[in-house]
């Protein structure tokens, strides 16, 4: 089977990806799709030098490749670094040496380490909008997988919100600074840093209203309060 007929080739924004054509058991793509075995390729300038099609050709020849995400700049050329998964996540260890010397051995310096998956964003806001509009926002904007949010202090909230990957938090934090303003004019979106973790909490609230499968809000004047867990999907929200 030739390299073509194995992997398709696609870009969306600044991002060009080499996916594995095969159809996956669906337990092992949902481990793969939350980031199993992925590494992280970064190279040594010029980047312009750097090409996806060399280097997901010398990349498959240790095994079967899963996807690699070659970030590009405006004029296409590599931004100096890309994110590969093969279909094998136990070959993450071995690439890291063997792909670092058959890279040197045509002249392409790249240093590959384990990525770090990095998929919570933490974003701030105040009481205008309420949490629930925040969660509503959100829905339409980007799915993710999981949201926690917390009054740090009276009328200000603070919300970590999950997503399956790496890359659908980039798409995702993209997503959100351009529509930025849609969730108060104090609100801002970074990064949870990957030493922090979302951990549950001591407490339990004193009310906590749940929401059907039509998304039917809850009473907000009774209790600030709300979960729902569709499929695949967890979403807990309290009141300090």
């Amino acid at each position: 089977m030739d390299f073509q007929s194995q992997y398709s080739k696609r870009q969306l924004n600044g991002t060009v990806y080499i996916a594995s054509r095969r159809v996956l058991d669906k337990k092992l793509r949902s481990e793969l799709e939350s980031g199993a075995g992925e590494l992280y390729l970064m190279f040594k300038a010029p980047f312009a030098t750097y090409s996806i099609d060399e280097i997901a050709r010398v990349a498959s020849e240790l095994g079967e490749i899963f996807v690699m995400r070659f970030k590009v700049d405006f004029q296409n050329n590599s931004r100096g670094f890309a994110f590969l998964q093969y279909i094998d996540a136990s070959l993450q260890t071995e690439a890291i040496h063997v792909l670092s010397q058959r890279f040197r051995d045509i002249n392409l310096d790249i240093a590959i380490y384990p990525s770090r998956n990095s998929k919570e964003l933490i974003m701030e806001s105040s009481d205008d909008p309420s949490p629930y509009h925040v969660y509503e926002q959100m829905r339409s904007l980007c799915a993710f997988t999981g949201v926690r949010v917390y009054e740090d202090r009276p009328r200000s909230y603070v919300y970590i919100f999950a997503y399956i990957n790496n890359d659908a938090a980039i798409k995702a934090y993209r997503k959100i600074r351009e529509n930025i303003m849609l969730f108060g004019s104090a609100a801002r979106i970074s990064w949870l840093p990957n030493n922090r973790t979302v951990v549950e909490d001591d407490f339990v609230p004193e009310c906590c209203q749940i929401l059907d499968d039509n998304l039917v809000p809850p009473d907000l004047k009774t209790c600030n309060c709300f979960s729902f867990s569709p499929k695949n999907v967890s979403l807990r929200l309290e009141n300090r």
